[in-house]
């Protein structure tokens, strides 16, 4: 069964309803942050006190004002949430300005902020998030890798993977397949299905028509679950899924 106890669950729009009735802490991408730093406000949470509020990147640029962090503290302390995940990946001018204001309001709030594992250089205090979607080496390691750099700083966002690699890979994303494209692939191919414990992830192989060989890496329901359970067993307290992954998983409501 899947462990929920360090699940948060990130939605927006129409997900976030069917998202609050499992009781869990949902992660609630409501606002944008853009040029000069405006922020707009992208929807009004289904859930406020007890959630995460989440920032978006809608094209942010030039300058960005000191009070344009304080604003979105503000919006976290207003609505009575549990912090804030900057989900900020370009390296910009504005981004540094932006999380290393954000960082030390919320450090000396004592309120979380995340930011994604790229930013982890713009921030001192920040919880960074790792995603779990790696093709190789091995998944514990690399937490443990991380987390002697970011002790006790190390969040996990979730991301079922599902993607073709042509051998030798050249970079570590793959064509992505949709469940539909990999089973075809899977029977026509009749190759046969293994799990990798290095990887938490189950992958087989093949030979197209053009004799070039093909690794194809996925996550099904309990390659998911194994993946929370040795995130917890790392310590993680802070697991983000998109809902939509994991939903079918989810206990009944």
């Amino acid at each position: 069964m899947l462990s929920t106890k360090n699940l948060i669950l990130v939605c927006a729009g129409a997900d976030s309803a069917a998202a609050a009735r499992h009781g869990l802490p949902l992660l609630q991408i409501c606002l944008g942050v853009g040029q000069g730093g405006a922020i707009s406000r992208l929807s009004i949470p289904a859930r406020q006190q007890g959630h995460y509020l989440g920032v978006g990147d809608l094209g942010l640029d030039g300058r960005v004002p000191g009070f344009c962090a304080e604003a979105l503290l503000y919006e976290v302390r207003k609505r009575n949430m549990r912090g804030l995940f900057a989900d900020i990946e370009r390296d910009t001018f504005a981004s540094r300005t932006l999380l290393a204001g954000l960082d030390q309001l919320f450090y000396e709030a004592g309120l979380p902020l995340f930011v994604p594992l790229c930013q982890a250089q713009q921030v001192q205090y920040a919880m960074v998030v790792t995603d779990t979607a790696i093709s190789g080496g091995s998944l514990e390691e690399y937490l443990q890798d991380l987390q002697r750099q970011y002790p006790g700083r190390i969040a996990a966002a979730l991301r079922p993977v599902s993607a073709d690699f042509t051998l030798p890979a050249q970079n570590s994303e793959g064509k992505l397949l949709t469940a539909e494209e990999r089973q075809a692939l899977l029977m026509r191919s009749g190759a046969q299905a293994f799990f990798s414990r290095e990887l938490c992830a189950r992958y087989f192989t093949y030979m197209d028509e053009h004799n070039t060989g093909h690794f194809v890496l996925y996550d099904d329901a309990a390659t998911i679950e194994a993946k929370v359970n040795r995130l917890e067993a790392a310590g993680i307290g802070h697991i983000f899924s998109m809902y939509p992954d994991i939903a079918a998983l989810l206990p009944s409501t």
